[in-house]
């Protein structure tokens, strides 16, 4: 994905994101102030909802860093890709 991708994603470079609960109990990624379809959204069954408590909205949170985390490091992996594969100016 490209930095203009993301920037089509989410609006703009600097994007204020939230994490809400929906209506039908689904928690969802958007941007902040946003009615707009949320960009992820995670749903428990009732089974893990019951196992994590008043900390779902926490793993919740957790699961959405690290898939931020892993797009931004794959971000950074082909960009110094594309800087290491750039011939040299000057040889020496």
């Amino acid at each position: 994905m490209s930095i203009e991708q993301l920037k089509e994603l989410f609006g703009n470079q600097e994007a204020i994101l939230e994490l809400v609960q929906l209506e039908g109990g689904e928690l969802a990624l958007r941007n902040a102030g946003s009615e707009q379809q949320p960009l992820v959204t995670i749903q428990f069954n009732d089974e893990v909802k019951a196992l994590l408590g008043d900390q779902t909205a926490t793993i919740a949170q957790h699961m959405i860093q690290a898939a931020l985390f892993g797009l931004l490091e794959k971000q950074m992996n082909q960009w110094n890709a594309e800087v290491v594969d750039e011939e040299p100016s000057l040889m020496s």
